[in-house]
């Protein structure tokens, strides 16, 4: 593995530290309160929050506390909180500034729950990871860390993830989706057992050993967050086989964004803006993601602001007095006078669409009013309205499809007689 993969050995001797507070948590918890009320990108711990630690003790997990580093951020952030760890907990390895393959927490949930739980967990899956042994115990503990209302499968194999990177695989969604696709395994989901995980371990590894040696777990996630949106499928042979003198699944295309739906969401300064100019381009140009990234930003910015004067983009911010009646629909005071009146000035309420509903009915009309579109139409075409006299049977349907042509005419309002217009 290269330098991207530097916070493996930090983040496994960070475990290691933490692991002999297994009987110090009182002690444990104090130290990062006394952390976080001097480090400000901890404040969101609020260890003066009574009705958060009170109900746990006054106890923290080892899980949440390598989570500090795990949340969305930058890296150089993240490189300042394993540095005040580093410091915390004597560690001599250097900080990491790379976190290539780590699967972060949502920032609006960033702790685990179930302390006992989760402290069980941790203590036999270190044990398991030294003996690669597992046994029926770390199982049942696995199983209840999962069922503690908060955490989920995904969130516990996370943090089995940051503590033996080498010996559990993450099962967020970007990771479940590349391990079925790319090895051919079914990763488990839901309520899942600790039997069931340990299985789909084993079965990951030989398929690893099989088809990528010497590619870590580490690595594995990482091309999963990198691959994210790519189809897999494996290579044939002309006999309609699998070949298995090429790299078997390998990535053949890349997909165009096919989820709409979606969330940016990141501390001030992350680049969540500068990043919707590059989704909203390859969502409107139907081009995959990593084309439109590898283009001159500025060239990009330049189209969005073209779709944007079409009427395809809208761009909006949200703020404290932003309500439904900018967003969705609300009545405005307008004040209007009569004419030919000296002093009358009445105010009159009118209904404005928002921002949302404007565009959801500029979506709904024919494409036509862009400057960029160009469908043939004229901007006044004159429209023929073609019918075949009524609804059901009748003379002039059935005349016009046994001779394949259309009348185009006047009904029983004007002139009887139509004209026969030949369809091609």
């Amino acid at each position: 593995m290269d330098n991207s993969y530097e916070w493996v050995p930090f983040y496994e001797a960070l475990a290691d530290k933490l692991l002999t507070y297994n009987d110090k948590r009182g002690e444990l918890f104090e130290l990062m309160k006394k952390v976080a009320s001097e480090q400000p990108l901890m404040k969101y711990l609020h260890f003066d929050r009574e009705d958060w630690w009170g109900p746990r003790q006054h106890q923290i997990d080892p899980f949440s506390v390598i989570g500090v580093m795990n949340r969305g951020t930058t890296d150089a952030n993240r490189t300042v909180l394993a540095k005040v760890l580093a410091d915390t907990f004597e560690i001599k390895l250097a900080a990491p500034t790379q976190f290539a393959g780590i699967p972060v927490l949502d920032n609006r949930k960033s702790f685990f729950a179930g302390v006992d739980e989760v402290w069980d967990l941790f203590v036999l899956a270190m044990k398991s990871a030294e003996t690669n042994t597992f046994t029926d115990e770390f199982k049942r503990a696995f199983e209840k860390a999962i069922a503690v209302s908060g955490n989920g499968l995904a969130y516990i194999t996370m943090g089995l993830y940051w503590i033996r990177p080498n010996v559990f695989m993450p099962l967020d969604g970007n990771s479940r989706s590349f391990v079925s696709a790319r090895y051919g395994v079914t990763a488990p989901s839901g309520q899942c057992s600790g039997d069931d995980y340990i299985k789909f371990l084993g079965a990951l590894k030989n398929e690893i050993n099989k088809q990528t040696p010497d590619i870590s777990f580490p690595e594995v996630s990482h091309t999963a967050w990198t691959e994210r949106g790519t189809e897999t499928q494996p290579e044939s042979n002309a006999s309609g086989t699998d070949n298995q003198n090429v790299s078997q699944n390998k990535a053949t295309s890349k997909n165009r964004i096919s989820a709409k739906n979606i969330i940016l969401y990141g501390t001030p300064g992350t680049g969540k803006t500068y990043s919707t100019v590059q989704y909203a381009v390859a969502i409107i140009e139907e081009k995959p993601l990593s084309d439109i990234k590898s283009e001159n930003y500025g060239e990009v910015f330049n189209r969005y602001l073209k779709y944007k004067d079409d009427g395809l983009i809208a761009f909006t911010t949200f703020h404290q007095s932003f309500g439904y009646e900018e967003f969705i629909e609300g009545i405005r005071p307008v004040v209007s006078s009569e004419e030919n009146t000296e002093s009358v000035r009445d105010i009159e309420y009118e209904v404005h669409d928002g921002v949302f509903k404007a565009f959801c009915d500029r979506a709904g009309t024919p494409i036509g009013g862009g400057t960029s579109v160009d469908l043939g139409i004229g901007k006044s075409p004159t429209v023929w309205k073609v019918s075949l006299e009524g609804t059901g049977d009748n003379p002039t349907r059935t005349e016009c499809m046994q001779n394949n042509h259309i009348r185009i005419g006047r009904d029983g309002y004007g002139l009887q007689q139509g004209w026969r217009q030949h369809c091609s």
